[in-house]
């Protein structure tokens, strides 16, 4: 589907439909008699093309995107105006590659993959932002983007993440509150197409995808990669942040709530000495209303969680100096595999030394 809008040469859109079996394009029987033109002052309500793209029900949808970013020439109806779209100005990097056969200056994509990148990560978040109709679409809606820019990308495509920015593609987090997992989207966990120190991938074989396809569905995926762990608990408890400031090390960013009538998803990050786990992380509520400081393990929800560091900032003079780190939880999977999980949050640190993760432990695992 992608090849055909990207190989149109002409796109029609109507912005102001309000379903697809509605479109409202304005049609004159007699093409001779005149019409009156009016002119008014501008006004805020104006119809203009940026307000048509925000609000449109049309640029709600998922596969809509793919459709309007590949096109490389789009005619777009609104309610008082037609709009002309040459390629697009907004992903400047990835529309160069997208339409670099028909561009008057070929573009210098090789000394500007991060750049590419940045405008691939921005489509995600665009892209995820939008409604499917059928949940499996998931990837197949955006799977014609994918192709295009991944020549100039290089590596694998796994599930909506590039092997060769592998760690960043991970580091994703709901904007809203929360962002469910949903199997029938076809997504590992660890991808933001479930709902998307340095980690070293050790292997990554056990994507298994339609082999005609290849950006297609996902039918399972898996990874397994070594890095820097810290166990971590999942506490409902709140604490008076002001007598804890001290251990305060971030926040984590949970993708679904413990339970139906637990909406807060951010938490700060804690250190503690567990009984068990020994030094360990532990997410609490900082809540300077109330008056607990005692840390209460009849208030834990989960205590088998891990934090793997993804990234840590290691631009500093001193070992001992105040670094930024991020990370990702991970939960262990319930079927009695070892050492395999799924994800479960993002975490943020912005307190440590580079000192203080050195002395987390080094574990491979599987990711799925």
């Amino acid at each position: 589907m992608g090849a055909v809008y990207r190989n149109a040469t002409l796109t029609v859109s109507a912005l102001v439909s309000a379903k697809s079996t509605s479109a409202k394009l304005m049609v004159y029987e007699d093409s001779s008699r005149d019409e009156e033109v009016e002119v008014d002052w501008k006004s805020q309500e104006e119809e203009n093309l940026r307000r048509l793209m925000n609000e449109s029900v049309l640029t709600s949808r998922g596969w809509t995107l793919q459709e309007y970013i590949l096109s490389p020439r789009n005619l777009l109806y609104g309610a008082r105006q037609i709009y002309w779209r040459c390629p697009n100005q907004k992903f400047r990097k990835a529309s160069q590659v997208i339409y670099s056969d028909i561009l008057a200056v070929a573009p210098e994509i090789e000394s500007d993959i991060r750049a590419v990148l940045e405008d691939y990560y921005e489509l995600a978040e665009t892209y995820s932002a939008r409604q499917l109709t059928y949940g499996s679409d998931k990837h197949a809606a955006f799977s014609g983007i994918a192709q295009m820019i991944h020549p100039s990308i290089g590596g694998q495509y796994l599930a909506g993440l590039w092997t060769v920015d592998f760690k960043h593609g991970l580091l994703w987090y709901a904007e809203m509150a929360s962002c469910r997992h949903v199997e029938s989207h076809g997504a590992p966990s660890w991808s933001w197409m479930t709902t998307p120190f340095d980690v070293k991938i050790l292997q990554y074989n056990g994507i298994s995808q339609d082999a005609v396809k290849q950006f297609g569905q996902v039918e399972s995926a898996s990874v397994v990669v070594e890095g820097l762990t810290m166990p971590l608990i999942r506490s409902k408890q709140h604490v008076r942040a002001r007598d804890r400031d001290d251990l305060v090390l971030g926040s984590v960013y949970y993708d679904e709530p413990s339970s139906g009538d637990d909406d807060d998803m951010r938490n700060s990050i804690f250190t503690v000495d567990d009984q068990v786990l020994g030094q360990a992380l532990i997410s609490l509520h900082a809540d300077p209303g109330t008056d607990d400081v005692d840390i209460s393990s009849n208030l834990f929800l989960e205590d088998d969680l891990l934090v793997l560091l993804v990234q840590a900032d290691e631009n500093v003079d001193n070992e001992m100096e105040s670094s930024f780190g991020e990370g990702i939880v991970l939960r262990p999977v319930k079927h009695g595999l070892e050492d395999v999980y799924e994800r479960a949050g993002y975490v943020t640190f912005w307190m440590p030394s580079m000192d203080y993760f050195r002395g987390w432990a080094l574990r491979s695992l599987k990711m799925i």
